[in-house]
């Protein structure tokens, strides 16, 4: 999971350089914010991606996803 944390914290870097850039922050702070919002997005990426598999890999175990049985209806 950590190939599409770093393609998201790339991005999100990109993304609010731009901003900062379009705002006419200075580009001091405009890089510095960039930065602290980049690391943010990967750590929510690594933390979301973890997740995900967890969820995944628990819903494996349990046999793939539930079917409530419903008598009366269909077959």
């Amino acid at each position: 999971m950590n190939r599409p944390a770093i393609k998201v914290a790339v991005v999100g870097l990109l993304v609010l350089a731009i901003i900062g850039t379009a705002s006419g922050v200075p580009p001091a702070a405009c890089s510095l914010r960039a930065l602290v919002g980049a690391a943010v997005l990967y750590v929510l990426a690594r933390v979301a991606g973890r997740v995900l598999i967890e969820a995944a890999a628990d819903a494996l175990r349990r046999g793939g996803p539930r079917q409530d049985k419903k008598q009366g209806y269909g077959r």
